[in-house]
């Protein structure tokens, strides 16, 4: 029923719309090789994201799929779905969205955390252009809430778990000329999380990407701390308890026409792997992620 009321909405909207985006993507991720730093071995990850909208509207939707595998082979593998739906209005100098990130897993036994959850998703920005240069700004909030999770403190029994993140932004993007576009952006995230025995988590993430002609390149890094935390204006939902430090991106696209392009990114991140069954955080360790999508617009 759920998929059918989705499909109806995009259905609509797409009757309406003047432009349409379909992105798959497949990726793979490596966690650290120690079995002190992390119980998680590898992982396998595919999705689709699309959208349909014009200069008035974006209506986007998308599904992730999530497969983990663990050092200890008597560990069932988990599992994930991911679905989101967001959607956005667009005014002369303003704009606001707003979305629901769904997750189920099969998550169970020690190795339970959070499990499935719902994260809301309401943001507003603003933005101003200076010639061909353009300023925008705003701030994204995201409410997550696990109906049957375990929080930091106790296993005794399964209870709710809130988490309230704000996250103001600014980017500016400057024509440097006819052929080339520089784009910098920083996002800085707030999260407050009663549940934890830690309640207050801050982090921020810089970026700074360059097109050239059809050719374009992204730079990232990502600081502070953050724990079940989300990004991507929504669209990425960590649902552990694993305490992110920093991380590198690398990301580079390249447009075959104007509607076709594809891009690889790669991720490092420092991070500290929650152990859900002794209720700590392990020492710190590293993982890594590559993903290749295809964009085509009509």
């Amino acid at each position: 029923m759920k998929k059918l009321v989705l499909a109806s909405i995009l259905a609509a909207s797409a009757s309406m719309a003047d432009v349409k985006t379909v992105t798959p993507y497949v990726g793979s991720l490596s966690y650290d090789s120690s079995s002190a730093k992390s119980i998680k071995d590898n992982a396998k990850l595919a999705g689709l994201y699309t959208s349909v909208g014009n200069l008035n509207y974006l209506l986007e939707f998308a599904y992730g799929y999530t497969k983990i595998n663990y050092k200890d082979a008597t560990i069932q593998d988990l599992k994930q779905h991911d679905i989101t739906l967001k959607y956005g209005k667009f005014y002369k100098n303003y704009a606001w969205s707003a979305g629901l990130h769904y997750i189920n897993n099969n998550e169970t036994g020690a190795i339970k955390d959070l499990s499935d959850g719902y994260t809301g998703i309401l943001g507003v920005e603003g933005y101003k252009w200076f010639g061909y240069n353009k300023l925008t700004f705003g701030v994204d909030t995201y409410y997550s809430y696990y109906r049957h999770a375990f929080n930091d403190t106790s296993r005794t029994s399964e209870t709710k778990v809130g988490l309230l993140q704000v996250s103001p932004k600014i980017m500016h993007s400057k024509a440097i000329n006819i052929n080339t576009r520089n784009t910098i952006a920083l996002t800085a995230n707030f999260i407050k999380a009663n549940d934890y025995k830690d309640s207050s988590y801050t982090s921020y993430e810089i970026s700074d990407t360059l097109g050239y002609k059809k050719f374009y390149t992204t730079l990232k890094y990502n600081g502070g701390k953050m724990r079940s935390g989300v990004k991507d204006g929504g669209f990425t939902v960590y649902n552990t308890k694993d305490l992110l430090k920093n991380a590198y991106t690398a990301k580079i696209g390249y447009y075959f026409t104007p509607k076709l392009e594809a891009d690889l990114s790669y991720t490092r991140n420092n991070y500290q792997e929650y152990d859900a069954a002794n209720l700590v955080l392990l020492p710190e360790g590293t993982s890594s992620i590559a993903v290749v999508s295809m964009s085509y617009s009509y």
